[in-house]
């Protein structure tokens, strides 16, 4: 098949780009040509299919003036991305679309070219954008619900990049994508990693018989697991630490990291990543010598990490949708201590292979982390338990067998 892959970035920005291209070596590993469709963008990779980007959208700094109005036109409906997309379909004849992130840059338009040239479309459901004017939406008690914020009230709280201007873009854009009702009436089929985010479109107003619940895999082949002698123990040469992979954001519950590090002196907290709390980790850091900041890390030098940790922490203050870092941990063969919020549940069973705890429950964090950290038996027991689960419920090979399905549902649908 010859399949469109939308999406905002063409290059490795975060994890739904992290999810398309790792979809698009396989497709293309498969047979399939892979045409990727985003705005024009310089740290794109290079691509033949860049001559129908459309140009870039800029939508850090929005100002309400001629310019940001201009934006926000673009962000509501861009007629260049769909006249560019029209092109690339009469030209490159596409068999299927599969749309990941468009929301502002791309904006919802080229649904519009999708249906009128009758491609079969899919989209995966990476974040909450479908039903809040946020990417995330956070726990109960962690920050406010903004899901059906008002237009003055949201703008007023700048809840978006800290500015007026930027969350005045994004609740008109985002009501005005719900006032057409643009996504369900032109998407053939969602793809929810998680039967939370399901539940929440359903409740969106998503019509049900369009979703489909598809988790994020992983390769158990990928993990680099610790020689035998020491797997699942914390004896030997390794070092014993807790390990934080992700944004270094507050939403990610750095803070928590923080606040676990004072309490427990004697245990090393390894913090791979980067993001906007980055110099206020390296201000605790100065005041807990344990707090080791290691930077952004990927590939063997990220295997090593996970491979030679104790257990892995994962204390979101948002409701994820997946969680697929708890994934590469637990295919490392590691127990993960992570908030009850989301999708989580899905993957992290209490006492199973690892252990949920509210987010702003520090006693539970700090009792959560004590009896893995000084157990050995029960930390070997949940992280085989953890490794177990992604062999059997969340491999790659899994999610690639249920995805043909669904394009091949998507397909015999467009053409009833």
């Amino acid at each position: 098949m010859r399949i469109i892959l939308a999406n905002k970035y063409y290059y490795l920005r975060g994890g739904a780009e992290n999810y398309l291209l790792s979809l698009s070596n396989w497709l293309s590993s498969t047979g399939h040509t892979v045409i990727p469709f985003a705005m024009s963008y310089s740290e794109n990779l290079s691509t033949p299919y860049e001559k129908y980007f459309p140009s870039e959208v800029e939508t850090e700094n929005v100002k309400l003036n001629a310019r940001g109005l201009h934006t926000l036109g673009r962000m509501i409906y861009s007629l260049e991305s769909r006249r560019k997309l029209a092109t690339l379909i009469v030209e490159q004849k596409p068999d299927l679309a599969h749309i990941h992130n468009i929301y502002t840059q791309l904006s919802p338009s080229i649904l519009h070219t999708l249906a009128d040239q009758h491609i079969p479309t899919v989209m995966t459901v990476h974040d909450h954008h479908l039903i809040s004017p946020q990417y995330n939406v956070w726990a109960e008690g962690c920050g406010p619900d903004n899901r059906d914020v008002g237009i003055f009230k949201g703008t007023a709280s700048k809840f978006h990049k800290d500015s007026y201007a930027a969350s005045f873009a994004q609740l008109v854009t985002h009501k005005y994508h719900r006032w057409l009702n643009i996504y369900a009436r032109n998407v053939d089929l969602f793809l929810c990693p998680s039967k939370y985010i399901q539940q929440q479109l359903i409740r969106g107003g998503f019509p049900e018989k369009k979703l489909r619940v598809l988790p994020y895999g992983i390769d158990p082949n990928s993990a680099t697991l610790p020689p035998p002698e020491y797997r699942g123990s914390m004896r030997g040469s390794f070092q014993k630490y807790a390990l934080f992979v992700g944004r270094l954001s507050e939403e990610k519950g750095i803070e928590t990291i923080i606040q676990l590090a004072k309490i427990l002196p004697d245990i090393t907290f390894k913090i791979v990543g980067r993001g906007p709390e980055m110099a206020k980790l390296h201000r605790a850091g100065d005041k807990c010598p344990n707090l080791d900041f290691v930077g952004f890390r990927m590939g063997d030098e990220l295997k090593e990490l996970y491979a030679n940790a104790t257990v892995v922490l994962a204390p979101s203050r948002v409701h994820e949708i997946f969680g697929l870092s708890i994934l590469e941990a637990m295919a490392h063969g590691k127990p993960v201590i992570a908030s009850r919020v989301g999708g989580i549940p899905e993957v992290v069973e209490d006492g199973v292979n690892g252990f949920l705890v509210s987010p702003l429950d520090l006693h539970g964090w700090t009792e959560s982390l004590m009896r893995i950290f000084y157990d050995d038996d029960l930390q070997k027991k949940l992280g085989r338990n953890a490794r177990d689960l992604v062999e059997t419920r969340f491999s790659l090979d899994q999610h690639h067998r249920k995805l043909t399905l669904y394009y091949e549902e998507a397909i015999a649908g467009k053409k009833k």
